[in-house]
């Protein structure tokens, strides 16, 4: 037993115990700790209680809530997973100094909430930097999303809490102007961001795109771009490519850009819970955080995506609008049609592939169509086209293949893989879903499609996805292929078949139908 150092234990009480470590080669998703029966009665804590672990030498801390046990771990030895390894950044034979952990007073402001009762941005900000720090346990944690999820946000909370997880993390401080980005709220496939990173940098605009691996899709933004280069770049990394050529397309979760949000996220992802004060935040704290000041949301309207109806799009709409102007920023949103896939590709590679075609002139659908709808969008919010003009500029850029130049430059700045839609790299294994009749593909399934996908082995297996070999309203004949299916795995293949079969998706235009500022 020792008295801990003023200075390396402020939140803990003043009795600890300094005890070695046994490191479980586990990845449990959740911040827990084992201790010795006989340990946890010293210390004075029980199963599901918290207690705050100190490593002296890297000086990091985390709290984590206990088990206890008489075999797992010696006396004087505490039991931590991989999680918590990571965070603190142990080796083997590093001690760590064990204290009970009070309970932090961002906890009652999370009561209140449970309540239903509107939050000050004082407590807003200790609820997220409390998460941040892991200083409440995921329990905790998880019963404020949850009361967030059932009483929803007001736009004052909506606001703090943008400003909270912003401030939480690294600031992106780019020397040049102006600087812009693109976010959709998803549901839907087609890599829109890779064709319009490098519409948008050949523009002479500063995009630093911090894009998300997927969660129920069938690919992410950074699931796509990591088949052709690296995305897991320092802030630093992102600063100086974006300065350089105009464009940067990475993974948001490699950066300590709020990552409080990221921790929230995760939180969120076993219930679906995906509150939409959340989600705004989630969204305008990431593009703060970077420093845009022109921002273009596409949120994909239809009874499959996230949201789905005109109502609900159009306030969400506004929210995000009013979010902007509170914090300097000016917002303009696209509610697009979620009704049909974009583009033909699901999965990384497919969908990366498919993207590299549009930029290198081989294609361009409703993936090409809607980049440009966007990006011209983008160019008229930040000056850079007069109105009504922008699409045609971004249509222009596309065609004369400086788009195309463009994502090169960013894919060698990014330690590129793949250069060419002919060398991205595709599954072993490929079947294709016949009609089982002469009809016409009256509607397409985008989730029906994505769950195909996803059997397949997507977004895990990058290689693995969806070719559609038709579209909606074509006429098809018995016996005519209807998609391919991509696996490196014979029996998730099979399944996939088999799901597409009974449960295609296929059941069988201006793609942006508002726009609101």
């Amino acid at each position: 037993m020792e008295e801990p150092n003023d200075d390396m234990n402020k939140t803990a009480t003043e009795y600890s115990q300094k005890m070695g470590v046994k490191i479980f080669d586990i990845e449990s998703k959740a911040l827990i700790s084992i201790l010795h029966e006989k340990d946890a009665r010293e210390l004075g804590v029980f199963p599901l209680e918290r207690i705050e672990l100190v490593c002296p030498r890297t000086k990091k801390r985390v709290v984590t809530v206990i088990d206890t046990t008489k075999s797992m771990v010696k006396i004087d030895q505490i039991g931590i997973f991989k999680d918590v390894q990571k965070i603190l950044g142990l080796k083997e034979d590093d001690e760590l100094m064990v204290s009970p952990s009070l309970q932090p007073e961002s906890v009652r402001f999370i009561k209140k909430k449970l309540r239903g009762l509107e939050l000050t941005p004082v407590e807003i900000t200790a609820i997220v930097n409390d998460i941040a720090q892991n200083r409440v346990s995921e329990i905790e944690a998880s019963a404020f999303m949850a009361a967030v999820y059932i009483h929803g946000n007001t736009l004052p909370e909506i606001v703090a809490m943008t400003k909270a997880l912003a401030n939480g993390g690294e600031r992106l401080q780019l020397s040049k102007t102006p600087v812009v980005d693109k976010h959709s709220i998803g549901g839907i496939n087609g890599r829109v961001t890779l064709v319009l990173v490098p519409i948008m940098a050949s523009a002479g605009v500063y995009i630093p795109k911090t894009a998300s691996r997927s969660i129920t899709s069938a690919a992410g933004t950074a699931d796509a771009m990591e088949v052709l280069a690296d995305v897991e770049l320092s802030v630093a990394q992102i600063k100086q490519i974006t300065e350089k050529i105009g464009g940067v397309i990475c993974w948001g979760g490699g950066v300590e850009l709020a990552p409080g949000d990221d921790k929230i996220i995760k939180i969120e992802h076993p219930l679906s819970l995906d509150p939409e004060g959340q989600v705004i935040a989630s969204v305008m704290a990431k593009k703060f955080a970077v420093g845009a000041k022109y921002l273009i949301i596409d949120i994909p309207v239809g009874p499959d995506m996230k949201v789905d109806n005109r109502e609900k799009a159009e306030a969400m709409a506004k929210r995000f609008v009013e979010v902007g102007k509170r914090l300097g920023m000016k917002v303009e949103v696209a509610l697009t049609d979620g009704t049909e896939p974009l583009g033909r590709a699901f999965g990384p590679a497919l969908e990366a592939k498919y993207a590299l075609e549009t930029l290198e002139g081989k294609r361009f659908d409703n993936l090409g169509e809607k980049a440009c709808e966007l990006a011209g969008l983008l160019l008229e919010l930040c000056g850079k086209a007069p109105k009504k003009k922008g699409k045609i500029m971004a249509k222009n850029i596309l065609q004369s293949r400086k788009a195309h130049k463009k994502m090169l430059e960013i894919l060698k700045a990014q330690n590129g893989k793949v250069f060419s839609s002919e060398k991205v790299p595709m599954a072993k294994l490929k079947a294709t879903v016949i009609a089982q009749g002469d009809g016409v593909i009256a509607n397409m399934n985008v989730k029906r499609l994505v769950e195909v996908a996803r059997i397949a082995g997507a977004p895990g297996d990058a290689q693995a996805g969806v070719l559609l070999l038709v579209e909606k309203g074509n006429t098809v004949v018995k016996g005519q292929g209807l998609m391919e299916i991509y696996s490196n795995n014979k029996q998730k293949l099979d399944l996939a078949k088999k799901y597409a079969l009974e449960s295609s998706g296929l059941e069988p235009q201006q793609l942006i139908l508002q726009e609101i500022m």
